[in-house]
């Protein structure tokens, strides 16, 4: 859609017309230097035009970023806390005798760490799984979790009594088949069974949904549970508690029990003891009272003897109150026994869950996907080599580009060439209208008698070219003659609906006049040399003169004659062409041909080794060129201004 420069040569002297050619080795240093760097740093204006061209592909992440990350959030089952409070009463101890000082932490630690421990939740789950109401609330849990699953084939989990003979997460020893790394991957990955997504309560299951914490520095202690279902959490976190204040009360019972039968067996023996003690202080007593005269001699050690035991049982019988005493004691504690913590406020199922909610995600999944976007663009763009604009075509092929052809329009049925003379305004027309003017093919003195179309590979547009400019020249009035000189694939015959029984081969073979071979086209109004497929070696042609001396003997019988000819890249001969015409003009799609390959097929065509200059002879054109994707690049060139203002053209494509 856009015409081609008027001036071949820029204006900022990077090209003299007459400077000698240089040999391939400063050519390739001088293309080196003119290449522009690698890692240049974007400016801002830079970075603001790219967003703005790859705007379309920006939004497109951003919108389905957002909505997956809003989906995965909803798939997300929401979970549910219940919170129950108790508080650690501050009471003499049983046990310890010392009382309980506010400022030291280490009981309400002592307690939170019990509260968690694996013995008290095993306690915990060998009783809720008895439970009546438990088992509804997890009915009601299995059904919310089953309707939100996403991991097909998670068997339900079983809660855990005690460990399994057989556990699924053993390394068998010696063993790496690929059952084992499935299996391996399974346990890393989560998806056993013991920490799969069940409908019933696995000890893992309570220990990651348990949370046990001093409310600041109160003698508050809270006990969370987390779970799927409300009613399942309340219940859970409420049994934790209440199981533990009961522990405690059996703790204390059984720790008087034992202080108990303790004391018990210590009255028993001081019984013994006082009974000893008292026979033995008899026993002197009926000595002294049966031998007076022996007496007389031993009075003073039977009187410190019998004292001695004297003073035995009476202490005996003071430790022996003492320990009775006591003993009531602990009779009477045993009826009014309190524990270390009593409940403060028991769990309620939550009305509202407590996960984050996910359409709070939205906003910053749209901001990070925005971003992420962003810089996918930048790379993608950074990481872009192909030819757009005029400007990329002087800086990495160090030739003037003479013009831009657009893409014809999609509801556009008919071929270039017929949609060329049907549509004499369109862009496409214009661009190839600008083209001849740049050529100066509408003025015969100062027109190349022969232009050769070229490019780095197939599929580039090559053959839509030729057929175009052949069909325009013939449009003024001139002579012009159509030449395929593809050896491997002749296009121009499937463009034209056409068939050639003879062709330019056989022109070869029979040594025949060239007229004899040409088709003319009356609806176009030119001539045309065909080339159908064949086996015959292309450079034979060429060692033989037969195709040089052809195109001088039509030089002389035509004003123009454009020649259709191969790729640059993986062909001999084309090598050969560019010395046998006037121009060359060397053909690149817009954004798919890479600043590599065109160099390195230009770097060919320089070193083929011609007698003839080279320098100034081959000339690029942009084709394919997708005109409101191009103005978005910014480039204020043709085809940004025919974009931006494509209403100054609309009366004259009407008329």
């Amino acid at each position: 859609m856009l015409w081609a420069l008027a001036d071949e040569h820029p204006s900022d002297g990077t090209t003299e017309p007459d400077r000698p050619p240089l040999p391939e080795h400063d050519i390739r240093d001088v293309q080196q230097d003119n290449a522009p760097p690698i890692a240049r740093e974007l400016h801002f204006h830079e970075l603001v035009s790219i967003l703005y061209r790859r705007s379309r592909m920006i939004l497109t992440v951003t919108i389905l970023g957002t909505m997956l990350a809003a989906i995965v959030g909803l798939l997300i089952s929401p979970k549910y806390t219940a919170t129950a409070e108790i508080a650690v009463e501050p009471q003499q101890g049983v046990a310890v005798g010392r009382a309980f000082s506010p400022t030291d932490e280490s009981p309400i630690d002592t307690q939170v760490t019990m509260l968690g421990s694996r013995d008290h939740l095993k306690r915990v789950l060998d009783s809720l799984s008895e439970e009546a109401e438990f088992r509804a609330a997890v009915r009601t849990a299995g059904r919310e979790s089953a309707a939100t699953a996403d991991v097909a084939g998670d068997a339900p989990s079983r809660p855990v009594v005690a460990e399994s003979p057989a556990d699924p997460t053993t390394t068998e020893v010696g063993s790496l088949s690929l059952g084992e790394l499935a299996r391996r991957l399974k346990m890393w990955t989560g998806a056993l069974g013991k920490g799969g997504r069940g409908t019933a309560l696995s000890a893992e299951q309570l220990e990651r949904g348990l949370k046990v914490m001093q409310e600041r520095r109160s003698r508050i202690i809270t006990v969370s549970f987390t779970s799927r279902s409300p009613r399942q959490a309340a219940v859970v976190a409420n049994r934790i508690v209440q199981l533990y204040v009961d522990g405690q009360i059996e703790r204390k019972r059984a720790s008087m029990s034992v202080e108990l039968a303790r004391l018990g067996e210590r009255i028993a023996d001081f019984k013994s003891e006082v009974k000893n003690a008292a026979a033995a202080a008899q026993s002197v007593i009926q000595q002294r009272s049966a031998g007076a005269t022996t007496a007389s001699r031993k009075g003073s050690n039977s009187d410190e003897r019998m004292h001695e035991l004297l003073r035995e049982v009476a202490a005996g019988r003071a430790k022996q109150d003492s320990l009775q005493r006591r003993q009531k004691e602990i009779h009477d504690k045993l009826e009014f026994i309190t524990p270390d913590v009593s409940i403060v406020s028991p769990a309620s199922p939550p009305d509202r869950p407590s996960s984050f909610n996910p359409i709070l995600f939205i906003l910053p999944a749209l901001i990070i996907c925005a971003i992420c976007a962003s810089l996918l663009a930048v790379v993608l763009d950074r990481l872009d080599r192909g030819l757009r604009s005029e400007r990329d075509i002087n800086e990495a092929l160090s030739i003037p580009c003479i013009g831009l052809v657009p893409q014809l329009p999609r509801t556009c049925t008919t071929r270039p060439f017929q949609y060329l003379l049907a549509e004499p305004f369109s862009a496409y027309a214009e661009a190839i209208r600008s083209v001849v003017v740049t050529l100066q093919m509408a003025a015969p003195p100062r027109a190349p008698k022969v232009l050769l179309i070229s490019s780095s590979v197939p599929m580039e547009g090559r053959t839509t070219l030729a057929l175009s400019l052949a069909a325009y020249i013939a449009h003024l009035g001139r002579r012009v003659l159509l030449v395929d000189l593809d050896f491997r694939q002749g296009s121009i015959l499937d463009e034209l609906d056409g068939r050639a029984e003879r062709g330019l081969l056989d022109l070869h073979l029979q040594n025949r006049p060239p007229a004899e071979f040409i088709q003319h086209i009356p609806d176009l109004g030119l001539d045309y040399l065909p080339m159908p497929r064949c086996r015959v070696d292309p450079l034979a042609l060429f060692v033989r003169e037969q195709t040089p001396r052809l195109l001088r003997q039509l030089r002389e019988s035509y004003d123009c004659v454009i020649i259709d000819g191969p790729p640059l890249l993986g062909t001999a001969e084309s090598r050969l062409l560019p010395s046998m015409a006037d121009k060359l003009l060397f053909v690149v799609k817009w954004g798919t041909t890479r600043r590599d390959v065109a160099e390195n097929a230009l770097r060919l065509l320089r070193g083929a080794g011609s007698d003839k200059d080279l320098s100034e002879l081959p000339a690029a054109i942009v084709t394919q060129v997708d005109l409101k994707q191009h103005a978005r690049y910014r480039f204020g060139d043709a085809g940004e201004f025919l974009v931006e203002h494509r209403n100054y053209y609309s009366p004259s494509m009407e008329a």
